[in-house]
């Protein structure tokens, strides 16, 4: 009842015009009963039995995250959403005041954090002649500023056609694009023998448990060049837009902080170089190769 209560006054809010309220309240709310175990699954299923859900999946973000037209939560299209913060041109009137508001949580702006330092990274590495490998690569949004570029020293891989397809839009036949799963693609890419300067997952081990995270590394490793470097970035678990995330979107991912990051690399017998962005949602881990 007090969930059913609390939803009742957010609709009220949002009725009401009271956008920004409402939606900071339902965030703060979820954050708040996030992990707390049979008070979170309470919490949940409230929302998603209340007429304020619906209401919320007006929300661009918040619908793709839900409905999943690609498949899986958190796709390329959706963190264009967050990149630009430009609601499609259906979106209601409503849709495009909720998102105004949930574009400027904490994680959207994390993930337009991380791209400005992957952007910084790729085109460094870049200008600098290394071969590089960009896993889950989405539409590499981070290689917008070399378009136009010979980019023939680049491999950009995901599973997901569509995303390819328009990385290979912006850059032609100068990308090698790869289509599969990145374990696939690391395994053929060991049997073939080429070495990489540089490779960067920027939000794949957001979707993977530890044991694919040692594989990942078990990979990876025989794929860099001497010297060469492995760079990722992981949501950590204590962010504010957690709960938002995994209540109102259904996106829950696996979270690390740097010492989690360190300590699976460790475990491979790795150095971990590790840091926090500049928001302190998401951590990043670098190791090389000796």
């Amino acid at each position: 009842m007090q969930n059913q209560a609390f939803y009742d006054q957010a609709l009220r809010l949002l009725e009401a015009g009271d956008i920004e309220v409402a939606v900071n309240s339902v965030a703060g709310r979820l954050a708040g009963e996030h992990g707390s175990g049979a008070c979170w699954k309470d919490a949940r299923a409230a929302l998603q039995q209340h007429q304020l859900f619906s209401v919320l999946m007006e929300d661009p973000a918040t619908a793709r995250c839900v409905t999943r037209p690609r498949g899986f939560p958190g796709d390329a299209a959706l963190i264009d959403l967050y990149y630009d913060r430009r609601p499609p041109v259906e979106t209601s009137p409503l849709g495009a005041d909720i998102f105004a508001v949930t574009s400027a949580f904490q994680a959207a702006e994390a993930v337009r954090q991380r791209r400005q330092d992957g952007e910084m990274i790729i085109e460094q590495a870049w200008h600098d002649g290394n071969q590089i490998c960009v896993l889950g690569c989405g539409h590499l949004r981070e290689a917008d500023g070399l378009i136009g570029q010979d980019l023939s020293n680049v491999v950009a891989v995901d599973q997901d056609p569509l995303a390819l397809d328009v990385v290979q839009s912006k850059h032609g036949a100068s990308i090698s694009c790869a289509e599969s799963s990145v374990f696939r693609y690391l395994r053929k890419t060991i049997k073939a023998g080429r070495k990489f300067d540089l490779i960067y997952a920027p939000g794949l081990t957001d979707y993977v448990d530890n044991s694919a995270m040692q594989l990942l590394y078990r990979l990876a490793l025989p794929c860099l060049a001497p010297g060469g470097r492995f760079l990722l970035a992981n949501f950590v678990p204590d962010h504010r837009s957690v709960g938002w995330m995994e209540g109102v979107m259904d996106w829950a991912l696996f979270y690390r902080t740097e010492s989690g990051l360190a300590r699976i690399a460790n475990e491979r017998g790795l150095r971990a170089n590790t840091w926090r962005d500049a928001t302190g949602t998401i951590a990043w881990c670098e190791v090389h190769k000796g």
